[in-house]
C-alpha cells in the first residue's frame, strides 16, 4: 500500500546531541563487502535493523534497492531518510540514491561528479501537493471538516532533487509518470512497485464466483487516498457491497461517517488487518473488484496487491496505472466520477469479467512481484553508472 512510516525520535540527553530512534540510525556496509565504490541509500532503515516479516511493500523494496546496488559492486550504507542528525560524510560515496533530507543534503556538497539519483514513491511534489490541498478542501466542502493531517501536503521543498538529479526513478506510468516528465529534465525511468504476494497463487475470477463486492484497501492519509469518494458513493448504490479496510481512521472522519460504517447493510468496516490474514484472504476471495479514488498516489500497495487475486482496479488517473483494457479509469475524481466507472465494470459480459481477471492477475505477478521489479531496476541501474 505504498505507506512510508512517520520517524518518532526519542530526544535523549548525551552530550548534549540528539539521537534517532535505534531503528532510524544508520547502518554502514550492510554486506560487510570490500569494494571499491560505495553507495548511500536515503530511504527506510528499520528492515535492516529489525528481522524482516515483509508485511509491507517498502520493506521488500529497501531489500531489492539495497541487494542491486550490492550485486553491481558497491559496499551499501543506508540512511533514514528524515536524519538531520548523523555525521554522513558525503564525499566517500559514488553514487547517493533516495530520497528526503538526506539526498537534498547532499547537493551542497562541492563534488558534483557524484551520482545522485531521484527515488519517487508517488507524484511529483508540486503535483502531490496541489491535489492534497484540493482533497482537504473537498472534504471540508462535503462534511464541514477541516483535516489537513489526513492529506499529505509536503512541506519540505527538495528543489535541487526534484530538478537536479542526475537522473530520476519513479513508481508510476500514465499520467502521473509524464507529469513528472514534463517538470524534470534529465532522463526519467518508471519502475513498478512491488507486491508482497500475499494473494498471488490465488486462482483468477470466474463467471461463477463474479460478485458486487468491491474492496477499499489502503493506508494511512484517508482524505488523500479519496475515502469521502468511495463513502458518498456506498450512500447511494445500496445495491453494491463495500468492503472498506484501514490501518486506523480519524476519529472525526469516523463520528462523521459513523452511520454509514457502521449501520449500513452494505458497508462491511474493517481496522488494521494484517495482509497475510485468514481474515483478509477471505475478503480478498469474496470480492471481483478494488477501488482506489486517491488524488495522489504511486502504484498504490492497496491495489496491486489485490490484482494479483485477479481483483479488477477502479483507479484514478492519479494512481499512475499505465492504459491497460483491465484498468478502469475514473473520468472525473468525485463521487460521480467513481460510480460512472463502477458502471463500466458491473457492465462487463462474464466472458469479458473472466478474460479480464485472468489479464490483470498474470499483468500484476509478472511485474510486480519482487523478482520482477529487481531485474527492472537492476536493468536500468546498469544502463545508468
Amino acid at each position: 500500500m505504498n505507506i512510508k512510516r512517520s520517524i518518532s525520535k526519542k530526544i535523549n540527553k548525551v552530550f548534549g546531541v540528539t539521537m534517532s530512534n535505534p531503528d532510524d540510525a544508520p547502518i554502514y556496509n550492510v554486506y560487510k563487502t570490500n569494494y571499491e565504490k560505495t553507495v548511500l541509500i536515503s530511504y527506510i532503515t528499520q528492515p535492516f535493523h529489525q528481522a524482516n516479516h515483509f508485511t509491507h511493500q517498502n520493506y521488500i523494496t529497501s531489500h531489492i534497492i539495497a541487494e542491486s546496488f550490492s550485486e553491481l559492486g558497491y559496499n551499501v550504507d543506508v540512511v533514514n531518510y528524515l536524519d538531520e542528525v548523523s555525521a554522513i560524510d558525503y564525499g566517500k560515496y559514488a553514487v547517493i540514491f533516495g530520497f528526503g533530507y538526506r539526498l537534498e543534503n547532499s547537493f551542497y556538497h562541492p563534488d558534483r561528479s557524484i551520482k545522485r539519483i531521484l527515488f519517487v514513491t508517488g507524484v511529483h511534489q508540486d503535483l502531490i501537493n496541489r491535489m492534497c490541498l484540493k482533497s482537504v478542501k473537498d472534504f471540508q466542502e462535503l462534511t464541514g471538516l477541516w483535516l489537513p493531517e489526513e492529506s499529505h501536503v509536503i512541506a519540505e521543498n527538495n528543489y535541487y532533487s526534484h530538478f537536479n538529479a542526475d537522473f530520476a526513478v519513479i513508481f508510476a506510468e500514465g499520467f502521473v509518470f509524464e507529469d513528472y516528465k514534463a517538470r524534470f529534465e534529465n532522463k526519467l525511468y518508471a519502475l513498478n512497485n512491488n507486491i508482497v504476494g500475499s494473494f498471488s497463487e490465488f486462482e483468477p475470477k470466474t463467471a461463477a464466483s463474479r460478485t458486487k463486492n468491491f474492496l477499499f484497501l489502503c493506508g494511512s492519509k484517508l482524505i488523500k487516498k479519496g475515502l469521502h469518494i468511495l463513502l458518498e458513493t456506498a450512500k447511494t448504490r445500496k445495491d453494491l457491497n463495500f468492503y472498506i479496510i484501514v490501518p486506523n481512521m480519524n476519529s472525526r472522519i469516523e463520528t462523521y461517517y459513523q452511520e454509514i460504517l457502521y449501520q449500513s447493510p452494505n458497508v462491511f468496516f474493517y481496522k488494521n488487518i494484517r495482509m497475510d490474514s485468514l481474515e483478509m484472504k477471505q475478503i480478498i476471495e469474496s470480492c471481483s473488484y478494488t477501488l482506489a479514488p486517491s488524488y495522489a498516489d504511486g502504484f498504490p500497495g492497496g491495489t496491486i496487491e489485490p490484482m494479483s487475486a485477479g481483483v479488477i482496479p477502479v483507479v484514478s488517473k492519479y494512481c499512475g496505472f499505465a492504459d491497460e483494457k483491465f484498468i478502469f479509469e475514473m473520468k472525473e475524481l468525485s463521487p460521480a466520477g467513481l460510480n460512472e466507472a463502477i458502471e463500466r465494470v458491473l457492465a462487463l459480459d462474464d466472458n469479458t469479467y473472466e478474460e479480464y481477471s485472468k489479464l490483470v492477475k498474470a499483468y500484476t505477478v509478472d511485474n510486480f512481484s519482487a523478482k520482477a521489479v529487481k531485474r527492472d531496476f537492476l536493468n536500468l541501474l546498469k544502463k545508468e553508472l
